[in-house]
């Protein structure tokens, strides 16, 4: 279906059930990263999956995590969701943090994939290829890697939910750096995933789901 906001139409996929989930897809991916976990997930939960702004059947619209933030919390309220969970990866994780600093108590907690939350949390030869990345194409979608996310910790550390934090042991983003945001969210779950890359476990759909099933389960099941 599509939801329409203030400057943007958004291609949404939705699948059957009363707890909502919200799944949020990379950079340069879209919806179609999860179109296997309803599958895998427990029935009771409603799988929501935008495609991002300027992304899959979305239609185009300036990109950043704060039109982002603002786009998922329109979503959720113009399917009337109640306190919403969400699933974010790489970008959608980025997306998801600053949902929660931005609309606090609105949504019931997060999962947070492969999130960094300052550029430099990218390992330098990563960092370096997206230079060399946007010198080539001059991509708004590079771009945003390379000059944000931008958060204070401060903010950070205000967070009050549930939130699960996943790392592959070789993802792109430094194991320090994802240590560090766990250690400023009170109260997070950090799992670092064993032989995993950034995004291995998550397009295994069932990999993913089984990583934070037992997170769902437990803060979805109390928002019901």
């Amino acid at each position: 279906m599509r939801v329409t906001l203030d400057c943007v139409s958004v291609n949404v996929r939705i699948s059957e059930g009363k707890v909502p989930a919200i799944f949020l897809h990379g950079n340069g991916e879209s919806s179609s990263l999860f179109k296997d976990v309803p599958k895998y997930l427990s029935p009771q939960f409603k799988v929501i999956a935008p495609d991002t702004r300027g992304h899959g059947k979305s239609t185009y619209a300036p990109l950043s995590y704060d039109y982002f933030a603002e786009d998922v919390k329109g979503i959720a309220d113009a399917l009337g969701l109640n306190k919403p969970v969400l699933v974010g990866f790489s970008d959608g994780a980025i997306t998801a943090l600053k949902a929660l600093i931005e609309y606090p108590g609105f949504f019931g907690g997060a999962v947070l994939a492969g999130a960094n939350f300052a550029p430099g949390g990218l390992k330098r030869k990563v960092r370096a290829l997206f230079k060399f990345m946007y010198f080539l194409t001059r991509s708004e979608r590079v771009r945003l890697m390379l000059d944000e996310p931008v958060f204070d910790e401060k903010d950070i550390a205000a967070i009050d939910a549930p939130v699960l934090i996943l790392a592959g042991e070789k993802d792109m983003v430094e194991l320090s750096h994802t240590e560090k945001l766990a250690s400023l969210i009170k109260g997070s779950e950090l799992k670092i995933l064993k032989g995993e890359s950034h995004s291995s476990y998550v397009a295994d759909n069932r990999k993913f789901v089984g990583e934070i099933s037992g997170f769902l389960m437990r803060v979805g099941g109390k928002n019901e």
